[in-house]
């Protein structure tokens, strides 16, 4: 029996260790570039579905506005539609006891959460609903008429045909949804 038939050489061992380590070392590489992948495709893909479940509840709460007035202490409806630089309040159908009427307030604090809070009395009376979030990051939100004035003390029951909405969010970009009455 010659020395070459008992087994592998120390050079031999040390070179098939090294080789495998080098190929151990790429597919955890791999393994971990595609483990990052899949965490930023979820992260992006949650993101998208915020916003469009955000888009889904803006837009049915525009479509739904109807001319009832909010009251005033002294009597004098206030517009339908009271817009500003941090949100907006609307009256709607569909949202109070038995489906009539109820207001929703939508409000973007300085933190950059959108909330959406519902009071089922038009009027504001009774205690409103928790405000709830319904998208973070947002840097801007703004509604305006399409076709039309928006509601304004003169006429406060009086809608236009269309609404634009402009929503900033950080990651997404910014967004405009039209909503056709």
């Amino acid at each position: 029996m010659t020395r070459r038939d008992r087994g592998f050489t120390l050079i031999e061992l040390l070179a098939g260790m090294a080789i495998l380590a080098v190929v151990s070392i790429m597919a955890v590489q791999a393994l971990s570039g595609a483990l990052f992948q899949r965490d930023v495709l979820t992260r992006s893909d949650d993101d998208a579905a915020g916003m469009v479940r955000a888009l889904a509840l803006l837009r049915h709460d525009l479509e739904a506005v109807v001319p009832v007035p909010l009251g005033e202490e002294d009597g004098e409806p206030t517009p339908v539609i009271e817009a500003g630089p941090q949100g907006f309040t609307l009256v709607r159908a569909g949202i109070g006891p038995q489906g009539t009427f109820g207001r929703v307030a939508w409000r973007l604090s300085a933190s950059g959460v959108l909330t959406r809070q519902v009071w089922p009395d038009p009027q504001g009376a009774g205690d409103p609903g928790r405000a709830v979030t319904v998208l973070e990051g947002v840097s801007a939100l703004s509604l305006t008429a399409r076709g039309g004035e928006m509601p304004g003390e003169a006429d406060p029951l009086t809608l236009p045909p269309g609404f634009e909405l402009v929503l900033d969010q950080t990651r997404l970009g910014s967004l405009r949804l039209v909503v056709a009455r």
